[in-house]
């Protein structure tokens, strides 16, 4: 079997438990309404590891795959209707997929290629646009974060457990028994394909539940625990990037009394860049290396990757390349997500997976500048905004290769949300200067201010 595409469980593989918990996921996303039909599809999605699979002929259907096959079953069968039209950041999300795809398999031209990308596109597309079908205003935004504050609650006793036994619970749903350990140091990885991932999505929802924190009082008990959740997993991962992730997390929250400088902020960084990078004897991008000596791992490996990846441009920019394996020691292992959308689908696929990135930041931008009259809505958007960050900075040391993309594209679906439900819950007051008397409302028929809608938030307000 072909490494890249063509490998794989070679049989249909789940746990007794597992086939119960998918089965009953499955039954909750076609049954329950809409306003919840999302919640046992991320509960599922994230706990069922990658090892749970049904295998079709030469396909193979993970957890992930069947739970969106049925929510896209039951989206058909309810006739639910999008919110709304397409924004930008859906194209380029839609763009980027397709891009990466269509390039993978001219770079391969195998039919095993072919079905690989179909099912990836599977898994993500799906994932990101049943969710947006879902996931339309505020209150489903927070519960799909508080959906996902059970989940880390769940994830994370276990992985603790992990580290200290080097036994994996959750192989009673399908994961590894036996946890890896390097440098004497037991790596809990709970469902996930890898301790680092395990890590890191404990590392980049943690300001998601800062934000359900300070935004509903009657949840702050579940955010206290899913704060200490997410923090256990990045301990028990016992990794670099989710260390590096978690100080991004943080400083991303500790930016808001900063928000309106953050323009500022932005050239500053290029500016250091910039400077560090001609004062530096070495490229920028070695400052991945000297972080090993504080956080630990494999810098060296990151920074030469990147090193590689810059000077074989040639190699990769028209539809990527088979052939970084011989640029050096370990290039194979492609742990970066940046350097991993250009070897597999050349400098149009690089661009776009960056253009996802901005055009989420231009939306959390958009929801902040809406929201500055309306204090609950501007914290749920920076948290978002916190928790992209996050992602930013993750993507330097890792590539999400199993049902952690729910988790990103979950994100990117409620950052496409953010600005439509701003003022929804805090409706402004109308004044009117008069020495008349009030009318009351049941006679004037003014008893209520329809909701707002994307394209007149505020309106009343300015």
């Amino acid at each position: 079997m072909n490494y890249y595409f063509g490998g794989g469980d070679d049989a249909t593989s789940a746990t007794p438990l597992a086939v119960l918990v998918l089965l009953t996921a499955i039954i909750l996303v076609l049954a329950l309404p809409r306003k919840y039909a999302y919640v046992p599809f991320l509960v599922a999605a994230l706990l069922l590891p990658l090892h749970v699979v049904l295998l079709v002929g030469s396909l193979h259907f993970n957890a992930a795959r069947i739970l969106v096959i049925a929510g896209w079953l039951r989206l058909v069968l309810r006739g639910n209707r999008f919110p709304g039209r397409l924004q930008p950041i859906d194209m380029i999300v839609l763009a980027s997929a397709l891009c990466s795809a269509v390039m993978y398999c001219l770079l391969w031209r195998d039919f095993g290629a072919v079905i690989n990308r179909l099912g990836l596109l599977v898994t993500t597309m799906g994932s990101y646009f049943l969710l947006r079908f879902l996931v339309q205003n505020q209150e489903d935004v927070v519960r799909a974060i508080k959906t996902l504050a059970a989940v880390v609650i769940v994830i994370a006793p276990c992985m603790l457990y992990e580290h200290s036994s080097a036994y994996n619970p959750f192989w009673l749903l399908g994961a590894p028994q036996i946890t890896n350990i390097r440098d004497d140091q037991i790596r809990a990885q709970g469902p996930f394909g890898h301790a680092i991932i395990a890590g890191t999505v404990g590392a980049v929802l943690l300001p998601l539940f800062v934000g359900l924190f300070f935004h509903r009082r009657s949840a702050r008990l579940l955010a206290a625990a899913a704060v200490i959740a997410s923090t256990a997993m990045v301990l028990a991962s016992r990794s670099s990037t989710p260390m590096m992730t978690y100080a991004a997390a943080v400083l991303g929250l500790a930016m808001w009394p900063l928000r309106k400088r953050m323009r500022a902020i932005r050239w500053g960084v290029v500016i250091f860049l910039l400077v560090a990078q001609l004062s530096m004897s070495s490229p920028v991008w070695f400052i991945l290396n000297r972080t090993s000596g504080v956080l630990g791992g494999s810098g060296w490996h990151r920074a030469m990757l990147v090193d590689n990846f810059v000077h074989h441009f040639f190699e990769w920019c028209l539809v990527g390349t088979r052939a970084n394996p011989d640029w050096g020691w370990s290039m194979w292992d492609v742990d970066n997500a940046y350097v991993g959308a250009g070897l597999s689908g050349g400098l149009l696929s690089f661009i776009l997976f960056i253009a996802v990135l901005v055009y989420a930041f231009k939306r959390i931008g958009r929801a902040r500048k809406r929201a500055e009259k309306y204090p609950d809505e501007l914290r749920l958007a920076w948290v978002l905004g916190a928790a992209l960050f996050a992602n930013t900075v993750a993507f330097f040391g890792i590539v999400y290769f199993d049902q952690a993309v729910v988790a990103w594209y979950a994100l990117l679906a409620m950052i496409a949300v953010a600005p439509t439900f701003v003022g929804a819950g805090q409706r402004p007051q109308l004044q009117f200067r008069t020495a008349l008397p009030q009318i009351p409302a049941q006679i004037s028929g003014t008893d209520s201010i329809p909701p707002y809608h994307d394209d007149a938030v505020g309106r009343l307000s300015r």
